[in-house]
């Protein structure tokens, strides 16, 4: 049959049966519509819920409405405030005055914190020992003891030792006294070092029989001089002199010529 038609009926005949579906679904999706649209309504049920139905409708139009009213209120004050308004200065706080006291503290009393300290004197060096074979000799006068010693020697002879310890006596009966240790000793000037070292070992062994005798080592000077500056007739440079303090030759003071 569909054969025999020509090409141009079979397109209408194609559109009109296109035509005729799409009504059938409008008419179906319309009905469906309308059922869905459909709302019941129940107004005994809202009679029954009386003033409180009314109520909660006011209190939604009244917060719908406040947002209006805050914003109102806003742009007025922004309207009534004026950059020439000037802050009102916070109010003073009252100055407490602070009190005086109507007498001085008392004076601190400090106490002795009581703690006792031992006390470690220095231990005296060793007391040196008689040399019988020791050649020296012994020169004592009234400002001064001479102990002469051998060529770079510096033992001690009974003699010598026996001179030391009355020398000692003699400084405890004067304690406001100290007593001077002059060493010297021959040399050559280009090398003043070695009499400097012979004369002070000289010196420390008389000065350890002062100390092992009592005498403070506060109140020996020892001064290694080396090489005497000048040269005494009738005395070898090998010598030690004890002098003390107070027997020294003090230098006069200069007086200048008046103008």
């Amino acid at each position: 049959m569909f054969f025999s038609l020509s090409p141009f009926s079979l397109i209408k005949k194609r559109n009109q049966l296109f035509l005729t579906a799409a009504c059938s679904v409008f008419v179906t999706l319309s009905s469906s519509v309308a059922a869905m649209a459909q709302v019941s309504v129940n107004q005994s049920a809202l009679n029954s819920l009386g003033d409180a139905h009314k109520t909660k409708s006011k209190e939604i139009k009244k917060t719908s409405k406040q947002p209006e009213k805050k914003r109102r209120t806003q742009s007025q004050k922004k309207k009534v405030a004026t950059p020439d308004a000037k802050p009102q200065p916070a109010a003073a706080k009252p100055v407490v005055l602070p009190t005086i006291p109507p007498a001085p503290p008392p004076v601190p009393v400090f106490k002795d914190a009581n703690l006792v300290v031992p006390l470690h004197p220095p231990a005296p060096p060793p007391m040196p020992k008689v040399v019988n074979e020791a050649k020296g000799e012994v020169r004592a006068t009234k400002l001064h003891t001479l102990l002469i010693f051998d060529d770079n020697g510096t033992d001690l002879n009974e003699s010598m030792m026996k001179a030391i310890m009355d020398y000692a006596n003699m400084l405890k009966q004067h304690p406001n006294a100290t007593v001077y240790l002059n060493a010297y000793s021959h040399g050559n000037a280009d090398d003043l070092s070695t009499p400097r070292r012979v004369a002070l070992n000289r010196g420390l062994a008389i000065r350890a029989v002062l100390i092992n005798q009592g005498i403070p080592s506060t109140r020996i000077y020892l001064l290694a001089k080396g090489i005497p500056d000048t040269q005494v007739k009738d005395l070898s440079p090998d010598h030690v002199e004890m002098i003390r303090s107070d027997l020294m030759v003090k230098p006069k003071a200069v007086t200048q010529p008046q103008k």
